[in-house]
């Protein structure tokens, strides 16, 4: 977003966000842990793990913690995206364990984390800075394992959205939905082909790319689904769980068949399920297609590209009537606190100050992220007025929860979006699929449970 280079926020996104099986550590071997002493005189060194395109706004955190904290360094220790998802699980078990590491909640590292027993529990965090109303249910659930908050998140972002061509819109004679909602399935195919009649392709759509696929099914499932089921597709995967809905039921398979009609009616550009996100987006900028699918990060990357025509964004329909789909949060971005910390107490403390409203915002301004928790979008301009009215837009109507960034990789995107384009290709059945997803959880239930 702003302040970093464009590009490389949409590839750091589209990374956190794709998290698959393939990075998956190898099952932890831990010892019991204990809980640093965090007694006596304060440390000098508090270290935290950082990502590079997020190191600005770690450190102006790190100044006012070292202001409030005197006596203490804070150490940002530089960690990879690669790291994040393989190794950084070992680390955080170890002796050598940082004071505050990132562990995204969708990584076998997290998983395995879990099960070892590995992390610190922050019900005391999640209380003093009232995450659990700040965040809004529906991420604060995703945030927890059987009830129990393990990890802060720091920031997130906004997926699901549709970027449409304001100039083309005008010239097929399409009206915007109100309230950005496209209303039925027949609206949005009346659309395409009224797009189509003056010369646009409908929907651009990186279909190769591994989980965009699992991008449009995170919505769908989110509106489609009841409350209960889910949140049972969302959390049966893990440890003391049960599954209750089965992805063999139509809570599941529904969804997947909207999918399915949207392509058969021809929504999406030609020969979307061979084209790259960059593709995708190159078609849209050039003008040749109408629409992309895309997230709250893209705005600065679509600007810079100069398309000759003026955009802005709406939302898919949803399958049931009288349901609007609403804009999809990833939320990975998570501070954990290992059991073998040095100071968990200060750690807890520089977790709960990134948190702030203050410092959210602060770290919107200086690194273009997006504020974990509901900030007034009206304090951020540096975000852009796109950018702006996506957030101000969850905020109002609220935001979902997507099933392929809070279940583990192996599980949810990395197996899924393979068998949608099966589908897709006409190589296999929507039951099928179901068949395999179902296959899937049960070996990866077994082998984590």
């Amino acid at each position: 977003m702003h302040h970093r280079p464009a590009r490389h926020r949409s590839r750091t996104v589209r990374r956190l966000i794709a998290v698959g099986s393939a990075a998956a550590v190898a099952s932890l071997s831990l010892a019991a842990c204990s809980a640093g002493s965090g007694s006596g005189d304060s440390p000098k060194t508090l270290t935290v793990q950082v990502q590079a395109a997020q190191i600005p706004a770690f450190k102006n955190v790190a100044k006012e913690f070292e202001k409030e904290n005197k006596g203490v360094t804070v150490k940002l220790q530089t960690l990879t995206d690669e790291q994040k998802i393989t190794t950084n699980g070992q680390i955080l078990a170890s002796n050598n364990a940082p004071d505050v590491g990132i562990v995204p909640t969708n990584a076998q590292s997290y998983t395995d984390l879990i099960k070892a027993n590995a992390l610190l529990p922050l019900d005391d965090v999640w209380k003093d800075q009232n995450l659990e109303s700040r965040y809004g249910s529906a991420v604060a659930d995703s945030l927890k394992s059987n009830g129990t908050p393990y990890v802060v998140l720091f920031d997130k972002t906004f997926y699901n959205l549709i970027f449409y061509n304001k100039d083309a819109f005008a010239a097929a004679g399409i009206t915007v939905p109100a309230n950005r909602q496209v209303a039925s399935n027949a609206d949005l195919y009346k659309m395409v082909d009224a797009l189509k009649a003056k010369g646009y392709e409908g929907i651009a759509n990186g279909g190769n790319d591994g989980y965009r696929w699992g991008w449009m099914l995170d919505a769908q499932l989110f509106a489609n689904a009841s409350k209960s089921a889910f949140t049972n597709l969302t959390t049966s995967w893990q440890p003391g769980q049960k599954q209750t809905v089965k992805y063999t039921s139509p809570q599941f398979t529904d969804s997947v068949k909207q999918l399915k009609d949207w392509y058969d009616h021809g929504v999406f550009t030609d020969g979307v399920l061979g084209q790259s996100d960059d593709q995708a987006q190159a078609l849209f900028t050039s003008g040749k297609a109408a629409m992309v699918l895309d997230g709250a990060f893209s705005p600065p990357t679509i600007d810079q590209e100069n398309p000759k025509f003026q955009y802005d964004w709406l939302l898919m329909p949803s399958l049931t009537s009288g349901t609007s789909t609403i804009p999809t949060a990833y939320a990975g971005d998570t501070f954990a606190i290992s059991k073998k910390a040095k100071n968990p107490d200060l750690a807890k403390k520089f977790v709960e100050l990134f948190v702030t409203d203050t410092m959210q915002a602060d770290q919107a301004k200086i690194t273009g992220a997006l504020p974990a928790v509901t900030v007034d979008p009206s304090t951020i301009p540096s975000l852009g007025a796109k950018v702006q009215s996506i957030v101000d837009y969850a905020a109002k109507n609220g935001s979902g929860v997507g099933w392929t960034s809070v279940a583990p990789g192996g599980l949810a995107q990395s197996f899924f979006d393979p068998q949608m384009v099966k589908v897709l290709g006409g190589q296999q059945t929507v039951a099928q699929l179901a068949q395999a997803q179902q296959q899937q959880f049960e070996t990866f239930t077994a082998q984590n449970g």
